[in-house]
């Protein structure tokens, strides 16, 4: 039944370990929508027949309802609707928190192309190769303007927005070649932002990974963090300075000025490195500089790899 729906409706092939309960979504909604809209058609060529106007038709209340039938229609449309947004919100949550262990690919976004950031410092344009059967993050900026992720093989698509980052997770479950596509009107070339995901076994991806390694991610973060004057405010041993540490930084919940709390996700790291009066941390003074327009996409993205890195940091 899957796989005739499927066709019956275009879809592409379910190449992800998510693919197949969105699409259950994805044909629930559409099979209730077309009952709803059959019922309701039938219902319309019942009343016009039976309240149809004649010679000796009285007014008073002839066409109305029983109430327990209003209610009854009332309660089960609003109980569907809660139900979908329920399992929705569910695979929404699930896409937001990848596996523990799930291999980490930073992605940038520029007008017009893809460009992918391994953790060894691999990097590739417009190809994204990842091994079948393991859980792969993609944690994704844009350096110009609003671009969205999106590979109709995996059934995933997410906004990537410049001067902050958004992330989603996924499992290839078939080796084969993926396009990948621009889901947000970005400029003229919009329509030449294309990509592929190649999944390849485990072999072929290490064989890759090993011919095009280069500088460590984490590495290259604390060399650029020297070399762009971060280690001037920030520490990595803990010990107090004119910014936070970043030893324990990552993933730690931070107290703001104005008294609300914040978790130092990849998100809230790049943002405060774009645009650091957005959420000044308590108890330190506003010196920080804004380096938008300094710190490119694959900077940014291992200065945050290498804090990521002191996470656990004696």
């Amino acid at each position: 039944m899957n796989e005739l729906l499927r066709r019956a409706l275009y879809l592409p092939p379910q190449a992800s370990t998510v693919a197949r309960g969105i699409d259950t979504l994805h044909y629930t909604v559409i099979g209730a929508a077309f009952v709803v809209a059959f019922l309701t058609f039938v219902l319309i060529g019942y009343f016009l027949i039976r309240f149809r106007e004649r010679p000796d038709h009285h007014h008073a209340a002839a066409g109305r309802l029983p109430h327990w039938i209003e209610a009854g229609l009332a309660v089960a449309t609003l109980g569907a609707f809660l139900a979908w947004w329920v399992v929705g919100f569910a695979q929404y949550r699930e896409l937001r928190e990848p596996p523990a262990g799930a291999l980490r690919v930073h992605v940038i976004a520029k007008q017009w192309m893809w460009q992918f950031v391994y953790p060894n410092g691999a990097t590739a344009e417009d190809e994204l190769r990842v091994p079948v059967g393991e859980p792969v993050e993609l944690v994704m900026t844009s350096r110009d303007v609003i671009h969205s992720f999106y590979v109709p093989g995996f059934r995933l698509k997410m906004d990537v927005v410049p001067g902050r980052t958004t992330s989603l997770w996924f499992t290839a479950t078939a080796r084969g070649e993926y396009p990948i596509l621009c889901a947000e009107y970005c400029g003229a070339g919009h329509s030449r932002m294309r990509g592929r995901v190649l999944a390849v076994d485990h072999a072929a991806y290490a064989r890759w990974v090993d011919r095009h390694a280069a500088t460590d991610l984490a590495q290259a973060g604390e060399d650029l963090a020297v070399r762009y004057g971060c280690l001037r405010c920030h520490t990595v041993d803990g010990t107090p300075h004119l910014g936070p540490t970043w030893r324990g930084l990552y993933r730690s919940r931070r107290t703001l000025s104005d008294g609300t709390e914040v978790i130092a996700t990849d998100a809230y790291l790049t943002e405060s490195m774009m645009d650091p009066m957005v959420k000044r941390v308590a108890g330190f003074p506003t010196v920080m500089p804004s380096y938008l327009g300094i710190l490119s996409g694959p900077d940014a993205a291992a200065i945050v790899e290498y804090i990521r890195s002191l996470e656990d940091a004696p």
